[in-house]
């Protein structure tokens, strides 16, 4: 006669092992099981490290990175006339100057001093360019926007104006506004705040030497902020523009797309980033006449960044989530870290294969 277990103590088990399947394996699969799972965790483990090593050593070349750019070929000819400059004069830094991030853009806005859009109830919005200046494009976008009669902000790489001072010094002539866009343009997040300052500091100096007055805007490459670029900015007195309308015009999507991209989105208050230096800029050139034209059929003005900024100190005030009031500020931080971390993203990519494909 065979022993038989009891029924509860049968049950009992079953429940066991219907709460932990691990536990209902023979004792061999359970070593397998052990392993297998061992092995999948090492080669997750495996595959972080590598992708934070390759993560690492991006960052650490990027700030080196500096744009192609062709050999000068001819000087400026057309004599220009020189008008009073538009850049309003450098502002002081604001002490104190908070420490984190968050708070230093509620400080900045409260100042005026951060924009990533203007004033909501004027219809007007604000060409800018970027990575500039280049002997290939700069002069074509300056003599589209004289034969329009509109008036833009370069934001210039400082590398750049010391090559070509004679395409700054027209930018400025033609009554437009020039603004810091870095020396090398690097990802400046990734650099210490020393580097940082010589960044910014460098490339005003050598707009200074060009124009006769110190910049008073500053756009990070990329867009790309954390406290120490602010903090740098604040230092030198520059106000901080990032944008509110971008086309993504360095990935070369058509000119028809760049013109439907900007005229679809724009708004009262846009702050548009085109580019006329760091690649290939053919279809930014031949959108920008009909950008303007469509714009102006919508009934948008052109203004330059110092227009912005003073227009903007004309809107009511309201209360931020921290209870602090902010002249008219848009306080959607995160929605502006996921445009510029694409934007990052993107060019990047861009960069890398147009560097390959020249090498």
């Amino acid at each position: 006669m065979c022993n038989q277990m009891p029924l509860h103590s049968q049950l009992a088990k079953v429940r066991k092992y219907a709460r932990s399947p691990y536990l209902a394996l023979p004792g061999h699969r359970k070593r397998m099981f052990l392993a297998l799972t061992g092995l999948l965790l090492l080669a997750i483990f495996s595959i972080l490290a590598v992708a934070y090593t390759i993560q690492q050593a991006q960052a650490a070349t990027k700030p080196h990175i500096v744009y192609r750019i062709p050999t000068p070929t001819s000087e400026l000819t057309t004599p220009r006339t020189t008008p009073s400059s538009t850049l309003p004069p450098q502002l002081p830094p604001i002490v104190p100057f908070p420490t984190t991030l968050t708070a230093q853009i509620t400080a900045l806005q409260a100042h005026n001093r951060y924009f990533y859009a203007g004033n909501p109830q004027l219809p007007e919005v604000a060409l800018t360019f970027d990575d500039g200046p280049s002997p290939g494009y700069t002069l074509t976008v300056l003599h589209i926007l004289e034969q329009y009669h509109v008036k833009a902000t370069f934001f210039d790489v400082g590398r750049l104006v010391k090559l070509y001072p004679d395409l700054v010094k027209a930018e400025q002539d033609d009554g437009n506004v020039i603004g810091d866009h870095s020396w090398t343009h690097p990802d400046l997040p990734s650099l210490n705040l020393s580097s940082i300052e010589t960044q910014l500091q460098t490339t005003s100096d050598a707009i200074t030497q060009v124009i006769g007055s110190r910049p008073a805007f500053f756009r990070p490459p990329y867009g790309d902020i954390n406290a120490n670029v602010l903090t740098a900015a604040n230092a030198l007195g520059l106000t901080t523009v990032v944008w509110t309308e971008m086309a993504s015009d360095w990935l070369l999507p058509g000119t028809s797309v760049i013109v439907s991209r900007i005229v679809n989105a724009a708004t009262n208050g846009s702050i548009i980033l085109l580019h006329d230096g760091g690649g290939n800029r053919s279809q930014t050139v031949a959108a920008l006449p009909t950008i303007i034209e469509q714009l102006r059929a919508h009934h948008y003005t052109f203004v330059t960044m110092s227009e912005i900024a003073a227009h903007n100190q004309l809107k009511g005030t309201r209360q931020s989530d921290d209870g602090i009031y902010l002249p008219g500020a848009h306080s959607q931080i995160s929605w502006l870290w996921q445009v510029t971390q694409e934007r990052h993203r993107a060019f990047q990519f861009s960069y890398d294969n147009r560097s390959s494909s020249e090498a």
